[in-house]
């Protein structure tokens, strides 16, 4: 009876072991005592492992991002009736991802937007001199939320290049200048008739010449404001009854404002400027100063020719004339002024007051803005 008992027991051991082998992944459920007396003992069948990812032991320039692999899920048999359920193997730890690792090279600094201060300088020029390399940054547009996209330059010179388009094609442009003037010159006092008086001397002038061109290259004004000194001076002989010379030295001294109204023309291309206009000039001072000998002694007068209402209150006269740009700031003048009034009006004692004035000067004008 106990073999027979036993025997039973040994094949319904046997054939729930084979029932359990296939779909097992871990460990075979445990046997009862019974069965681990009689029936041979069934090894558990092994756990189904997950493959782990290799650790990636240094990152490639042109390596390749790993995948994460899911593990399936174990499938786990239901324990027999009257068994205790297999432990379940805990799932194996998966490799994590490894970063991408790109490979294009790294771009250097972006200039946009970006201090000009906190950019490196780029390398020098090949063959270039040992002089240093100047850095500059240029913008060449700017994006539509305000950033502006520059680009680098690098020079050798300190300085930046200062050639303008009109420069390469050779065209000079007339832009508004406003300046310092002086000049200095001839004068001269002469009458109308043939039997006038003439007096010469020497004129100085100074003030400011502007410049307001007119259109891009060609015509433009010089409008200034100028103060003028000037001196003129003859001496004649006067015959008394008695047939005999006496020499009388007359001596002008004058101070006019002079306002120069003046277009002036020139080429495209050109720094040969063309002046012609008019001139005014309000007298400020005229003296004429008389002296001569008479019985040894040395005899001297003095007439204030505006308070003695002599002298016209406005003077106006023809200028014309040529200028040359020595360069972007200075310019040479040469100028001609012929007197298109008289001075004075009516005779004064034995002087001949019908004369007009006329100038030949040379100047220079240096313009700072």
């Amino acid at each position: 009876m106990n073999l027979k008992y036993a025997g039973i027991m040994s094949a319904l051991a046997v054939s729930f072991a084979m029932a359990q082998e296939p779909a097992s992944l871990t460990e075979a459920a445990p046997v009862t005592e019974a069965q681990s007396i009689t029936a041979p003992a069934v090894e558990p069948a092994p756990a189904e492992v997950t493959p782990v990812a290799e650790p990636v032991a240094e990152a490639k320039a042109e390596a390749e991002p790993v995948s994460e692999i899911p593990a399936e899920p174990a499938v786990v048999a239901e324990p027999a009736p009257g068994t205790e359920p297999a432990p379940v193997a805990e799932p194996a730890p998966v490799a994590e991802p490894v970063a991408e690792v790109s490979d294009v090279a790294v771009a250097p600094k972006a200039v946009r937007g970006a201090d000009v201060e906190s950019e490196p300088a780029p390398r020098a020029v090949r063959g270039a001199d040992a002089a240093p390399t100047t850095v500059y940054y240029e913008t060449v547009y700017t994006r539509e939320d305000g950033v502006p996209v520059r680009t680098v330059y690098v020079a050798q010179r300190s300085h930046r290049d200062s050639t303008t388009m009109e420069e390469l094609v050779g065209l000079v442009p007339m832009t508004f200048k406003l300046g310092v003037h002086g000049s200095i010159g001839s004068y001269y006092m002469t009458g109308d008739k043939w039997d006038s008086d003439d007096y010469d001397g020497l004129t100085w002038r100074a003030g400011l010449m502007s410049i307001i061109p007119l259109n891009e290259y060609t015509m433009g004004i010089k409008l200034g404001v100028l103060f003028e000194k000037s001196e003129a001076s003859e001496t004649y002989n006067y015959f008394d009854e008695e047939n005999v010379a006496t020499p009388v030295s007359f001596r002008f001294d004058q101070m006019k404002i002079d306002i120069p109204v003046l277009f002036t023309f020139k080429g495209a291309s050109s720094k040969f400027f063309f002046d012609m206009g008019a001139q005014v000039s309000i007298p400020v001072k005229d003296q004429l100063k008389i002296s001569y000998e008479e019985d040894g002694k040395k005899i001297k007068s003095k007439g204030d020719m505006i308070d003695d209402e002599y002298r016209n209150t406005m003077d106006w006269s023809l200028v014309f004339g040529f200028s040359i740009m020595a360069n972007k700031y200075l310019s040479v003048d040469i100028h001609a002024d012929m007197g298109l009034s008289d001075l004075y009006e009516d005779h004064r004692d034995f002087v001949n007051l019908d004369l007009s004035s006329s100038a030949f000067t040379l100047g220079l004008t240096v313009y700072p803005f």
